[in-house]
């Protein structure tokens, strides 16, 4: 049997899953910060393709954690997901083509379903993270920098939205690492300017100039603190994929 938190995700998010929240205010940026948030999205995406599992740890206000197992394919702003435990939802998989191109298959009905693009008040599969949040690895499009504070280990940048730009959240607060160049923690804020989630990203590891987190965290807020962990069991630095991987076909097979 499905459990509750896939019967309410499946249910919520059937129709559309959410809607896209337009963020119109114009962020002031400045050279020094936007230099900053294109070299971080650099070091984010200097791999051709990668290859993860993760163990995921899921705490909801007043339940019991839930283990979940998933395994991740990612090349360009292509990514694939699919969940290996527990058993109700072993099969589920869940493809990104880009930030507007989602779907999700389902075995126990056998069918695909395309997912709203922009979700930013549901989680993901019962997660604390949401589509977006898994989908999103370029800020610099999107967000106009500032440069908060700069220290000698790690510089805080404030990201609001570009001026008419669709974007997850109104607000984004980076701590970046210098000696890496990669961000440790996220703030993420609504468009009313409220703290709705933090993330933090922590042990860093390196393949070549290629560095990823061991472990990635995602607090809502706006959820009594329901928190999900990501500890990473595997990981594989370009090797080959196909891009018939990444595609409709491949989701049910």
């Amino acid at each position: 049997m499905m459990s509750a938190i896939f019967r309410s995700w499946l249910s919520a998010s059937a129709p559309l899953l959410g809607a896209a929240l337009l963020w119109t205010g114009h962020a002031s940026a400045d050279a020094p910060g936007d230099k900053a948030l294109k070299g971080m999205d650099e070091a984010m995406n200097r791999a051709k393709t990668q290859y993860f599992e993760y163990e995921v740890v899921n705490q909801e206000p007043g339940k019991s954690e839930k283990k979940m197992a998933l395994k991740v394919w990612l090349k360009g702003e292509k990514r694939l997901t699919e969940f290996t435990a527990p058993a109700d939802m072993k099969g589920t998989k869940v493809l990104i083509l880009s930030p507007t191109q989602m779907y999700v298959y389902l075995p126990a009905f056998g069918k695909i379903r395309r997912i709203a693009s922009h979700v930013t008040d549901q989680g993901f599969m019962g997660l604390a993270f949401s589509q977006d949040d898994l989908a999103t690895q370029m800020y610099a499009p999107l967000y106009d920098a500032q440069v908060a504070s700069d220290a000698a280990a790690e510089m805080k940048l404030v990201a609001k939205a570009k001026a008419g730009q669709t974007t997850p959240h109104g607000k984004i607060e980076f701590l970046v690492a210098k000696d890496k160049n990669l961000p440790t923690e996220l703030k993420y804020f609504n468009t009313s300017g409220t703290h709705v989630k933090t993330e933090t990203r922590t042990n860093y590891t390196c393949q070549g100039n290629v560095c990823t987190p061991e472990e990635l965290k995602m607090v809502d807020h706006t959820k009594g603190g329901h928190w999900t962990k990501m500890i990473r069991k595997a990981w594989k630095v370009n090797e080959a994929m196909s891009d018939n991987l990444f595609s409709k076909r491949n989701l049910e097979k």
